[in-house]
């Protein structure tokens, strides 16, 4: 299998003007993937489509492919307010591709997940591990997976989880939930439930394979 060589988008300048690249293994600037740096001529108005300047950017990847640059932004926002006494949280997840030609950003896919409101125990994250670029079906479109934890809930039990992969504007999803240990060689959870009928074949074997390596929620 093919990876699509992930870039740091500080120098996504240089990456937009070179021909797709592609190496077999993930370069150790992976993980440094510009966090929290969004490229020049994009805004979180653009990334979360509310018409606010505001939130957190966690997550910036780029990539080339066939068609030229692409860029992958995970950012949130969050809110807490007061409701009959309670504190309420809430909070929502967003993940937005844009193609990128001639220094121009143009949306490819938006992804929002919301937990809101909540007045329990709101556990709202994106599992860092979990991103990755891969081109399993080898042709000019890199396939961006991920996946997350958005969850309320005042017992402990297994947190809501769901992991996407998305290849141009298509979405593939497993949704269920981490896997809880209960104690004594008991877990619960880590399930899920696939959506990939119309996905190319090894998609879903892939998907099963990072969803297992982040079982636990991490």
């Amino acid at each position: 299998m093919k990876l699509i060589r992930l870039v740091s988008a500080l120098i996504l300048a240089s990456v937009l003007v070179a021909t797709p690249a592609f190496a077999d293994d993930i370069p150790e600037t992976f993980q440094n993937d510009a966090p929290g740096v969004l490229p020049a001529g994009l805004t979180l108005k653009d990334v979360t489509g509310t018409g606010k300047d505001e939130g957190k950017v966690e997550r910036v990847v780029s990539w080339n492919e066939g068609d030229g640059g692409h860029v992958a932004v995970f950012a949130s926002t969050e809110k807490e307010g007061q409701r009959g006494g309670e504190t309420w949280y809430s909070k929502v997840l967003y993940v937005t591709t844009f193609h990128v030609r001639d220094g121009k950003f143009t949306k490819v896919r938006a992804v929002k997940e919301a937990v809101q409101p909540c007045n329990l125990d709101m556990t709202v994250r994106f599992i860092d591990g979990s991103i990755g670029l891969t081109n399993i079906d080898g042709n000019d479109k890199g396939e961006l997976t991920f996946a997350y934890i958005a969850n309320c809930a005042g017992d402990v039990s297994p947190l809501g989880m769901k992991l996407l992969m998305l290849e141009g504007n298509a979405k593939y999803a497993l949704r269920g939930g981490s896997r809880v240990d209960l104690g004594g060689g008991v877990t619960e959870g880590g399930t899920f439930k696939p959506d990939f009928k119309k996905a190319p074949r090894g998609f879903l074997e892939h998907a099963t394979k990072v969803w297992n390596r982040h079982i636990d929620g991490r």
